[in-house]
């Protein structure tokens, strides 16, 4: 008689070890954010912004952060009160370091290093990310680039094509 009761639970075990397993594997490939940030240099300062169709305020405020990948977090602001217009474009963008007016600073800006992959999400109406490292180039200048596959270490393609110097800058440096 306890035959067909451990069949029974043998059947569900598999049943559970089933949609746990393909629950599980759906997460593990998921890629953490809903759509691609954009970082650039302005003034030599890294600065992020999320290319979104509405610019009105999030009415449930917005973040951004700032981390090592798989590290430690650099810097991160909050607003919560939907006030601020979103970072939507070039013009608009969030420098680093610079706090909103109307947010909180909740973690404090720490140097960013030359050769650290570092990411910063942006959220407002949904998750924007962008990963980035900061290097020299040839005449000593900052220069945005992007990580290796793995995500360890930077490499020395430019991030942007803006940020590439121009053949004549490579060649004369001006």
């Amino acid at each position: 008689m306890q035959r067909p009761y451990s069949i029974l639970i043998g059947f569900c075990t598999a049943l559970l070890a089933l949609v746990f397993g393909f629950s599980g594997e759906s997460r593990a490939t998921s890629k953490g954010y809903d759509a691609p940030a954009k970082v650039i240099l302005k003034d030599d300062i890294p600065c992020f912004f999320a290319e979104i169709d509405d610019d009105s305020p999030s009415p449930t405020g917005e973040t951004l952060t700032v981390m090592i990948n798989r590290g430690a977090k650099m810097w991160h602001i909050d607003e919560e009160h939907g006030q601020e217009a979103l970072p939507f474009s070039v013009d608009r963008c969030i420098k680093y370091g610079t706090p909103w007016r109307s947010g909180v600073t909740i973690k404090e800006p720490e140097p960013l290093q030359y050769g650290v992959p570092y990411y910063a999400d942006i959220e407002a109406r949904g998750r924007f990310r962008v990963a980035f490292c900061l290097a020299r180039d040839s005449n000593g200048g900052r220069l945005l680039t992007r990580w290796s596959e793995d995500g360890k270490q930077c490499t020395d393609k430019p991030l942007n094509d803006a940020d590439r110097p121009s053949v004549w800058r490579r060649m004369f440096g001006k």
